[in-house]
């Protein structure tokens, strides 16, 4: 076995090479404070070969809270605004709901009532609103209503408010042989939705909240329905059962921001045979988020854990002491002028991602001189910004309403939205058509001129 004797003197004459990342700062939106230094001193004990703490890397769990630790959960969680969309969508058709104590709460705006007893409220909602819906229409409402829907406060969408210093937590972790896991109160079927595409986390690898779902044959095809059967809460003492049930290896990082993660700090790090590492996210900025612990708008109250973290050797990270930056930064949108410009032009939409565009609905899109772009997906209207550089073209978010339509045309619009979103530059072809590619040169949208008719 090798000493720590051993590994001081590989440290100090070359024996080990220090990771890269680790020199490039992978945390550069963190000060350089307490809670940055104990991780990276806890990511190097691990990770180095050498050292006497080493974690052979399919031992590397790392697990992690999604509301209030990577994204915000006030004025509430963002399934619960989902939730209450969805009802006010939903009610005139259902007037039963008016006996459900849990639908008057949504109704009224009791939060309180929804969250209380492990959010037992928000996931009966949830039920009632969804169950008979297959997964897959269930997937499609989330991908419709996060491509309109925004923060209260922030007026951004919902997938834009998150924290970029946990952002490069994840890519820290990730780059040195950790696998990251979402072990979430809310509904794992919600998250799954977007988890992958915002931070990097892939729907097997996100543990929440879950009712048991039916297998049917419908027109012929096998789908899974929603209901409300076995319903199993991933929060507080559920998120260890989670964890065992889903991972089945007890992880060495665990990340949260509230009493409710305090099982699964506790579990992660008190009789660990593994080294192991606690981080709180402390919420104490009101100016730039919110400043909370023992009274928060809706979720996330903070005590216990709070209590328990000097005892337990837990890092409790403040958003205004210890993060430099929240959100991510986005460059402005501009327009600049080309040989073959783009702004003043129509177009129609050919073709999304290879596949023909719907005849029915005929989706157009618009290249403003300001550099809006405007248009149609074929099922509502949408309005966002874009940057244009030689070839480079870049499409910030499209905003789009929620209007009702057929379903292939509903489809065709989220589809529309999500590869508008992976688009990098574009190429004219001979026949004078422009295709809009990806960063891999595959071609995301085929766009055919829309010309002006001229008098006779």
């Amino acid at each position: 076995m090798v000493n720590r004797f051993t590994y001081i003197f590989a440290l100090l004459f070359g024996g080990i090479v220090l990771n890269p990342q680790v020199l490039a700062d992978p945390l550069s939106s963190w000060n350089d404070t307490a809670p940055k230094k104990a991780l990276i001193a806890f990511v190097t004990r691990v990770t180095q070969e050498l050292s006497p703490d080493f974690v052979p890397a399919p031992e590397r769990i790392a697990v992690f809270d999604n509301d209030g630790t990577l994204w915000p959960e006030n004025p509430v969680p963002t399934q619960l605004a989902f939730a209450f969309d969805e009802v006010k969508r939903l009610a005139p058709f259902h007037p039963d709901w008016q006996a459900d104590q849990y639908m008057q709460a949504v109704l009224t705006g009791d939060t309180a009532t929804l969250l209380a007893d492990h959010h037992a409220g928000l996931m009966r909602v949830l039920g009632l609103t969804h169950a008979g819906m297959s997964t897959d229409e269930f997937k499609l409402r989330v991908e419709v209503w996060l491509a309109t829907a925004k923060h209260p406060r922030f007026g951004k969408p919902y997938t834009e408010v998150i924290y970029q210093p946990m952002l490069e937590v994840l890519d820290y972790l990730r780059a040195n042989g950790f696998k990251t896991f979402i072990v979430s109160g809310g509904g794992a079927d919600f998250m799954r939705v977007w988890s992958e595409r915002v931070y990097g986390i892939p729907p097997e690898q996100v543990i929440g909240s879950t009712a048991l779902p039916k297998f049917e044959l419908r027109a012929g095809n096998p789908v899974l329905i929603k209901t409300t059967d076995h319903l199993f809460v991933d929060d507080k003492a559920g998120k260890p059962v989670g964890i065992h049930q889903f991972i089945g290896r007890r992880p060495i990082a665990s990340f949260g921001n509230s009493d409710g993660d305090l099982a699964m700090l506790q579990y992660t790090t008190i009789g660990n045979p593994r080294p192991s590492f606690g981080l709180i996210v402390h919420h104490t900025d009101s100016a730039r988020e919110y400043a909370y612990d023992a009274e928060p708008q809706s979720s996330g109250k903070l005590v216990d854990a709070l209590s328990e973290a000097p005892q337990r050797g837990w890092v409790v990270a403040s958003m205004k002491d210890d993060w430099k930056q929240i959100w991510p930064v986005k460059k402005t949108a501009t327009v600049e002028e080309e040989p073959f410009t783009l702004p003043g032009t129509e177009w129609q939409v050919k073709e999304i991602a290879g596949k023909q565009a719907e005849a029915k609905g005929k989706a157009l899109i618009r290249f403003e001189e300001d550099g809006r772009v405007t248009g149609h997906t074929g099922c509502n209207p949408f309005t966002g910004t874009a940057t244009l550089a030689d070839d480079k073209l870049k499409f910030g978010p499209l905003a789009t309403t929620r209007r009702a339509c057929k379903p292939e045309l509903l489809q065709q619009a989220v589809k529309f939205l999500e590869v508008s979103e992976q688009v990098r530059r574009f190429v004219v072809d001979k026949n004078g058509q422009v295709q809009l590619l990806n960063s891999s040169g595959k071609s995301m949208l085929r766009l055919s001129p829309i010309l002006e008719e001229k008098p006779a």
